[in-house]
C-alpha cells in the first residue's frame, strides 16, 4: 500500500505498522494519531504502533495540509468536485474523509476549507471473501445472477465484497459488467468484461451509461438517496442484474428504509464482523426467508 502522500515524518513510521490489518488512520488537530484495527485501537508513535497515549504522535495543522496538498498535487481546485462531497481518493484507492468548514453559495456547498481532521480508510483486497455465499447469489448451472444487496454497518467490508464479486462474475463470462465507482474505490478491479465509470453520481451513471455501455450487470456501492434506490429499481425492471450495498444492521433496518422497494432484490447478504470482510451472518431470499 502506497502511503507516500503522508508527511515525511510519518512515512518511515507507518512502514513499521501492521498494514495488513489496519483499516483506518484518524488525524485530528491537537490530538494523538489513532490506528484502527478490527478489534483494537492503538496510537501511532515514533516506533510504530503503541498502546500508550503519551508516546503518540500529535497531529498538527501542517500534517493535514501536507496530506491534502500531496494527494491533490497542490491543486485543490482540480479536486474540488471530490472535496465538496467530503472526501479525496488517491491513485491507489485510499479514500480520505474530510472534516472542516463548509462553504455555501446560494444554499449549496461549493467547497470545504480549513480542514481539521481526516479519516484515512485503508483498502484491502481479500480474494474469495464472498466464497461462503457465492453459490446462493449465482446459479452456475443456469448462469443466473440474482439481484443482490450486501448489508452491514459501516466498516464491515461491503465494498471489499463487491470487489470480489466483480472479479468472480468477470471470470464467469456472464456478460459485460459496469461498475459505478463514485469515489474511485474500485481502482484495482479490472477484467476483460469490466467497464467502470468514475466520480459520477448514480443518477447520471444509470441514466446514460446503461444505454451507452449496455451492461448485463451493474455494481454500485452504498444506496442512500431516493435517486439511488429509484435507479436500481428502474435498471432491474429493464433486465439488468444489480449488485449493490447499503448501510444497515439488520434486514428489518433495510425493509424500514424510506425508499426501499420490495421486489428489486432477490437476495440480501448480511455481514456481521467489523474489519473482516465477508464474514457472513446470513442470506435472505426476496421474501426475507433465510436460505
Amino acid at each position: 500500500m502506497d502511503l507516500s502522500f503522508f508527511p515525511e515524518r510519518y512515512v518511515g513510521i507507518l512502514n513499521k505498522v501492521n498494514l495488513i490489518e489496519l483499516y483506518e488512520i484518524r488525524l485530528r488537530i491537537g490530538y494523538p494519531v489513532l490506528l484502527k484495527f478490527p478489534n483494537k485501537t492503538l496510537y501511532l508513535g515514533d516506533c510504530g504502533e503503541t498502546l500508550l497515549e503519551e508516546n503518540a504522535l500529535i497531529c498538527v495543522q501542517n500534517d493535514i495540509n501536507d496530506i491534502i496538498n500531496n494527494v491533490t498535487e497542490h491543486s485543490l481546485y482540480a479536486f474540488n468536485d471530490m472535496i465538496k462531497k467530503g472526501y479525496l481518493s488517491t491513485n491507489q484507492g485510499v479514500r480520505i474523509g474530510l472534516a472542516g468548514e463548509c462553504v455555501f453559495e446560494n444554499g449549496k456547498i461549493i467547497t470545504i476549507k480549513n480542514f481539521s481532521s481526516l479519516n484515512i480508510r485503508i483498502p484491502h483486497e481479500i480474494r474469495n471473501c464472498s466464497e461462503n455465499f457465492y453459490n446462493k447469489i449465482y446459479n452456475k448451472k443456469d448462469k443466473h445472477l440474482f439481484n443482490t444487496l450486501i448489508i452491514s454497518a459501516p466498516l464491515y467490508g461491503k465494498t471489499t465484497v463487491l470487489k470480489d464479486l466483480a472479479r468472480k462474475i468477470d471470470k464467469e463470462d456472464y456478460g459485460s459488467i459496469l461498475i459505478i465507482d463514485e469515489r474511485d474505490e474500485f481502482v484495482n478491479v479490472k477484467g476483460k468484461n469490466i467497464d467502470s465509470i468514475k466520480y459520477s453520481d448514480k443518477l447520471y451513471a444509470f441514466e446514460f451509461s446503461l444505454r451507452s455501455m449496455a451492461p448485463r450487470v451493474v455494481i454500485t456501492d452504498e444506496l442512500t438517496t431516493e435517486n439511488d434506490w429509484q435507479c436500481v429499481f428502474n435498471a432491474s425492471n429493464s433486465g439488468t442484474a444489480i449488485l449493490a450495498s447499503c448501510h444497515a444492521r439488520t434486514i428489518e433496518d433495510v425493509i424500514c428504509k424510506k425508499y426501499f422497494k420490495k421486489g428489486v432484490f432477490e437476495r440480501y447478504v448480511l455481514l456481521k464482523s467489523r474489519g473482516n470482510a465477508g464474514v457472513l451472518d446470513c442470506v435472505y431470499d426476496g421474501e426475507f426467508n433465510i436460505i
